[in-house]
């Protein structure tokens, strides 16, 4: 074999000999790399049922391996880790860990920035996790700078009334009310209701869910009024349809009763609405009987909470007189009714003695009291007793005089109302170092005095 011919021939030999040394290690490369995403999808799963399951501490490790895994397999920069990533954010954020989260969001955020654009719309989820954490930082003009964005995101990738921005304005009020911005934390909310009428249409349900979330945003924040006119446009729109369910019309009609007991203001306004809920449940062809328990229950602790005790008690039989109509309504009543409830709650301030407006609250100490006390067949507290208190003598008159104000719907037991003896309470309040003196020499064993029976009680449900 001449020179030529062995060159040649080596050239294919250490060509062959290349490839075959070659597939083998591709092989086992695209082996590693099926194990890899294998595994990556088992703890996928295990992260998926962990996370919901609340399980959130025991998701972070599956989380965190997903993530190794799929830069692994993906690389560094890969668009396919902007969801692990997503994922092990919201982790830690569930465990409390919000600088970590807060460090995960944003690494998310760059790999989005760097692998699409600024307003790519996969970058919502980051935006509003890291406005998660800033809020809990009480950093909250960062959080609606971060949530502006996200907002601003939102509408240019789905348009101004798509119902996925609806968590953009639930976390804008939050960070609006750790502002003391009532006014803005209202549009968010308010605005929500304007979404659903554009994107559902007016007279869709949805709307009606909206509606119904704005009067407990109301409602939570002390806007009576606002709540109650949103109540009644709620059931406007209830009692204009013909065939509407009873259920929601009658918590409708319960929520509008409960927007004026909380005011203590007007037993008619409070008492109208129950009534004519009563009424419309007679009016179905077969009364449902559960709902008008429930509004009976209603009827009878609206009457107590304003001082009627004995129409109170007449609501309260009625109850029981719906066992005579359905036997099964029986373990119901007796179970409403098997311990006494608070009805008109009255609380021990938190700080005390009080500041005046405009005061400093000014250096405090914590403080304690513990008390017990009596319900008699009427609802009213007696033999009201303070069993210990630190510092002592500092708030028990006052505590006590709240506690003679608090009204129960008395345990009942065959539709005959019992006293119910040794309700305890605790609780814990900062004592203002400012005004103590003062507040000592007014604890000189003054008697509380009884509020009469059938007269309307200052405050019902405070």
């Amino acid at each position: 074999m001449d020179s030529v011919l062995k060159i040649n021939y080596l050239k294919v030999f250490l060509a062959t000999m290349l490839i075959f040394s070659v597939v083998p290690m591709a092989s086992s490369q695209e082996s590693k790399d099926l194990e890899n995403a294998e595994l990556r999808n088992k703890y996928q799963n295990e992260f998926i049922e962990l996370y919901d399951q609340k399980l959130y501490l025991q998701s972070l490790r599956p989380a965190k391996e997903i993530v190794a895994l799929t830069k692994e397999l993906f690389g560094e920069n890969s668009y396919r880790l902007i969801t692990p990533l997503n994922n092990l954010g919201s982790a830690y954020y569930m465990v409390e860990e919000y600088e970590l989260a807060q460090e995960i969001f944003r690494e998310c955020i760059q790999l989005i920035e760097s692998n699409s654009n600024i307003i790519s719309p996969e970058l919502s989820s980051p935006l509003y996790g890291i406005a998660l954490t800033l809020n809990q930082f009480g950093q909250y003009e960062d959080a609606v700078k971060v949530l502006d964005r996200a907002l601003r995101i939102n509408h240019v990738n789905n348009g101004l009334y798509n119902p996925d921005q609806i968590k953009i304005h639930d976390s804008l009020t939050e960070s609006y009310v750790g502002a003391k911005d009532v006014e803005k934390a209202n549009h968010h909310q308010s605005f929500q209701v304007f979404i659903s009428k554009k994107y559902y249409g007016i007279n869709n349900l949805q709307v009606d869910e909206s509606l119904n979330k704005l009067a407990q945003w109301y409602k939570r924040t002390g806007q009576i009024y606002s709540e109650r006119e949103i109540h009644r446009e709620l059931l406007n729109r209830q009692e204009s349809r013909k065939e509407g369910n009873m259920a929601s019309l009658v918590e409708t009609y319960k929520n509008l009763s409960f927007s004026h007991r909380r005011e203590g203001m007007d037993l008619f306004q409070s008492i109208n609405p129950l009534k004519e809920a009563i009424e419309a449940i007679n009016l179905m062809e077969t009364p449902d009987l559960n709902l008008k328990f429930e509004v009976l229950l209603d009827l009878g602790d609206t009457y107590i909470s304003f001082g009627r005790i004995q129409a109170a008690k007449k609501a309260y039989l009625e109850c029981w007189m719906l066992i005579n109509e359905d036997q099964l309504m029986r373990e119901i009543i007796e179970d409403r009714f098997s311990a006494p409830v608070r009805v008109r709650n009255v609380q021990i301030p938190k700080t005390f003695p009080l500041p005046n407006i405009g005061e400093e609250i000014g250096e405090t100490v914590p403080g304690s009291i513990s008390m017990t006390y009596d319900v008699d067949t009427n609802g009213q507290t007696i033999n009201i007793e303070v069993i210990e208190s630190t510092p002592k003598g500092i708030i028990d008159r006052e505590a006590s005089k709240i506690i003679n104000r608090v009204i129960y719907r008395p345990k009942y037991i065959d539709a005959e109302p019992q006293s119910t003896e040794g309700l305890s309470i605790s609780h814990q309040f900062n004592v203002r170092l400012s005004g103590i003196e003062n507040e000592k020499d007014k604890e000189s064993g003054s008697e509380i005095t009884e509020e009469p029976l059938d007269e309307p009680l200052e405050n019902p449900i405070g």
